[in-house]
């Protein structure tokens, strides 16, 4: 099982791969190009809805402390 990371660390997660970030900044340069990447296809369309409908907690399901900040995308 991985190691919980420090506090205030990987509180930021991109939906469309699965990384973590630790600053909101981070993850929105990283997440422009790595949605379009994502939405180019059906599957990844389907898989990328379903992970901006599902809240996510730090370090992913191994926390039930405060969710994850999603990324700069709003859901409609």
């Amino acid at each position: 099982m991985p190691t919980p990371a420090s506090p205030d660390t990987n509180q930021f997660r991109c939906n469309a791969c699965g990384r973590y970030f630790t600053e909101a900044p981070e993850l929105a340069a990283h997440e422009v190009e790595c949605r379009t990447a994502k939405v180019a296809t059906e599957e990844g369309r389907r898989e990328l809805e379903r992970e901006d409908s599902h809240p996510h907690q730090p370090n992913d399901h191994e926390s039930t402390w405060d969710q994850f900040k999603h990324g700069t995308r709003t859901l409609q």
